[in-house]
């Protein structure tokens, strides 16, 4: 079965949140449930200070909808919104 690139997008409630562990949770999260080892995270500012977090990973088609994963990452403390920013097929 093929593989995707997904990225989700995480936004914390407050430019002073714990970035850190807001990542470190999310990586986790996301490791889990693409059954993967590398999630490569970005940050991004967005205005008055917030950041946005971007988690980019593969992981099978097999596994279907991200929608279980923007489940288990809004429910990290700190976090307010979380979205699936992009899917593709990735070709290689």
């Amino acid at each position: 079965m093929a593989q995707v690139a997904v990225i989700m997008k995480v936004i914390p409630g407050s430019p002073k949140a714990n970035f850190e562990k807001i990542t470190e949770e999310c990586v986790a999260i996301c490791k889990k449930y693409a059954d993967t080892d590398l999630v490569n995270v970005k940050e991004e500012p967005l205005a008055f200070g917030l950041k946005e977090i971007l988690f980019n990973f593969l992981m099978e088609e097999s596994i279907g909808d991200t929608e279980p994963l923007e489940t288990q990452l809004s429910e990290v403390d700190e976090v307010q919104t979380v979205s699936t920013a992009d899917v593709r097929r990735a070709f290689g």
